[in-house]
């Protein structure tokens, strides 16, 4: 039986309102969500939602952006929902998260996408899932980086199926053992292919032939032991860099190669490589090999050159005979350093004309020659260093635009006396570690040639010298007169003798003096006169005093650590004030009272001085004693106390020596009259 609850008109409107009113508050109770910062910023029609702790794409993004970031996040799978409702996407970054798994097909449908980062994933684990698909049709897309992913061979394949327009490829930072003829089938266009950091160690004959237009290439860092008939002449640049290469061989044809590009270095070539006979190449790097060369008489055709070669790893001949070099005449760099090289054949650079960079240090050469006329006429930067270089020869004219000559850690001893005087551009030049001693001026040639001293007198353009640790015991009158100097080195020469004039010429040039290790104990150099010297080195001596500066001076660094200073006076050191920025005192017996002027670059701080807060100093303790204290912990109340010291000592040692006067005194005088004495009793 059902029971009907009558209410006044007035009671129950009141209810009717109550009840409303309590609908809408619980409404509004359900429905609220607190405001989300939004997941990306967006600018210019990019969307940026990198390190976001993302772990799905953002399906609230604007519907016509043109580029998406997603880098860095915790993404594990990429599907086709929601990245269909953004069409216009032209660029997806997806890199450096966790993705194992992309939907087959879903960058079909991004018909505008033309660059896909998919770097720094997991897809190695992707085929099983993907059913052997790879990531499906790839319409547009121009630019696919699928580095660090932990692809092996087949894994390769599957990606690149299709991807027709596909210009530039990386799949470097995988597990690749190997370039089948199929692995690039789906990328005819490529033109730009990386693949360092794998473990390649085979690429099938014609892997690369279907790809016309491809132009640079890097296999760096492989497993790669010999490269056979090379036949990419489409090639423009090539590394091959950190491999095991031992032979380099092109294939014999008069075809024009457009090689512009070769880098070999950190291989295992015992020979130069065999090179295109046409080429473009104007860098060529095989350092770090083991590449060996003998002198032999000539390069001419009858040389046998690589093709030749028998393929055996010990039946090949001589390496100088190695012709590749004839087609290097456009080459600007070259790098032969760490290798075994004990002497570079004859004619080896005379095709070279066009080189602009040489380097050749860390072999073991003995001698450099260029005896032709005209030798290497571009270049401009050679370096020889760390051989056992025993002779420098250069022909007339050779070397014509040579400026940067290194030279140091070598064996040269005697040289024509005009060797650096013939090279008529030359600027800076590195002799350290070497047996050269230099003639003064002026010189007779027939003089010199007999002592093998080095004229570097009379050489307008050079500007910086390096002639530390060679031994020399003395540096003669006018060594550098009329050569510009700049930068000047002469250390590590123990017990070298510096005459008079020595550095004549070099007033208003020399900018940077090094001195240091040298034993001297007093300069022969008047320094104040040097009016651009900036930089002055003379630690590791045996000085206990310097030329009072004048205002004229530019110094801005002074290094006189381990010299025998105990003072540095005011009037000497005083025309520094104005341009002294650094200055190194470590090492000396300072003492602590009476260095004012030191005392006062301190206080004011206008002197920079190195390892300041360890800097020592000796105060006397007493009448007979010296304690070292930081220099910085004086203060002048301790000047004060060992102010009176010395004079109460001066006091005592006057009184003294007084005392003694008249004690001497009045013996020699006593003497004298018992002297009297006895003469007159005795007459």
């Amino acid at each position: 039986m059902m029971c009907l609850i009558s209410f006044p008109p007035l009671s129950r409107a009141m209810n009717l309102w109550v009840l409303l009113l309590l609908a809408v508050a619980n409404l509004g109770r359900t429905s609220h969500r607190p405001l989300e910062k939004p997941p990306c910023d967006m600018v210019d029609m990019e969307v940026l939602c990198h390190n976001r702790g993302l772990l799905q794409i953002p399906a609230v993004l604007h519907a016509d952006s043109k580029a998406l970031d997603l880098s860095h996040n915790q993404l594990q799978s990429v599907l086709e929902t929601p990245l269909i409702f953004y069409p216009a996407l032209q660029r997806l970054d997806l890199s450096s998260n966790q993705i194992s798994f992309i939907q087959p097909g879903i960058f079909a449908s991004l018909s505008q996408l033309e660059h896909l980062n998919l770097a720094q994933n997991r897809l190695g684990r992707a085929l099983p899932h993907n059913g052997h698909g790879g990531i499906g049709r790839l319409p547009r897309v121009a630019t696919l980086d699928l580095s660090g992913n932990g692809l092996y061979n087949s894994m390769a394949e599957a990606f690149l199926k299709d991807a027709p327009a596909l210009l530039t490829l990386s799949l470097a930072e995988n597990s690749l053992t190997r370039i089948s003829r199929w692995t690039l089938q789906g990328v005819p266009t490529l033109e730009e292919l990386d693949l360092h950091s794998n473990v390649i160690m085979e690429i099938e004959e014609g892997a690369f032939e279907a790809l016309p237009h491809l132009a640079r290439l890097n296999l760096s860092m492989n497993s790669i032991t010999c490269i056979s008939d090379f036949s990419l002449p489409q090639l423009q640049v090539l590394d091959l860099s950190r491999n095991s290469i031992e032979t380099f061989q092109t294939t014999m044809t008069d075809e024009e190669y457009q090689l512009s590009w070769l880098d070999l270095r950190e291989n295992k070539l015992s020979q130069f490589p065999d090179l295109p006979q046409h080429n473009q190449l104007i860098y060529l790097n095989v350092s770090n090999n083991l590449i060996q060369m003998y002198p032999t008489s000539s390069l001419s055709d009858e040389t046998p050159s690589m093709k030749d070669w028998p393929s055996g790893p010990h039946q090949a001949p001589d390496p100088s005979g190695n012709d590749s070099s004839m087609a290097l005449s456009r080459l600007l760099i070259l790098d032969l350093s760490y290798n075994e090289i004990e002497a570079i054949p004859e004619g080896f650079f005379d095709p070279m004309t066009s080189l602009r960079f040489l380097n050749l240090s860390r072999n073991c050469l003995r001698n450099f020659e260029v005896k032709q006329e005209h030798s290497l006429p571009s270049l401009d930067i050679l370096d020889v260093s760390h051989n056992d270089l025993q002779s420098f020869t250069m022909g007339i004219h050779a070397l014509a635009s040579l400026r940067w000559l290194y030279l140091q850690y070598n064996a040269l001893a005697a040289l024509p006396p005009l060797t650096f005087s013939r090279l008529p551009k030359i600027q800076w030049v590195d002799l350290q570690r070497n047996w050269i001693h230099l003639c003064g001026t002026p010189h007779d040639l027939s003089e010199s040639a007999a002592s093998g001293c080095v004229v570097f007198s009379s050489i307008p353009t050079l500007r910086t010298l390096n002639l530390a640790g060679n031994t020399m015991q003395r540096l003669p009158a006018g060594a550098f007169l009329h050569t510009p100097l700049a930068t000047l080195d002469l250390s590590a020469n123990p017990g070298l003798g510096i005459m008079p004039g020595a550095l004549a010429g070099l007033e208003s040039s020399l900018e940077v003096l090094q001195l240091q290790e040298n034993g001297l104990a007093a300069l022969h150099v008047d320094l104040p006169r040097f009016t651009r010297l900036k930089q002055l080195n003379l630690s590791e001596n045996q000085l206990s005093w310097l030329p009072a500066w004048t205002r004229q001076a530019s110094l801005e660094e002074l290094d006189l650590r381990n010299n025998s200073f105990s003072y540095l006076q005011s009037h000497d050191m005083s025309g520094l004030e104005g341009t002294l920025r650094r200055l190194y005192l470590a090492g000396n017996p300072l003492v602590c009272c009476g260095n004012s002027w030191l005392a006062a670059v301190i206080q004011r701080g206008s002197v920079d001085i190195a390892s300041l807060e360890n800097l020592t100093c000796r105060h006397s303790k007493d009448f007979s004693s010296q304690e070292e204290i930081l220099f910085l912990h004086i203060r002048p109340e301790d000047c004060e106390k060992e102010g009176l010291k010395k004079i109460n000592l001066l006091i005592i040692l006057i009184f003294a020596l007084v005392l003694s006067i008249l004690l001497i005194g009045l013996a020699l005088f006593c003497c004298f009259c018992r002297q009297e004495f006895n003469q007159h009793f005795k007459a």
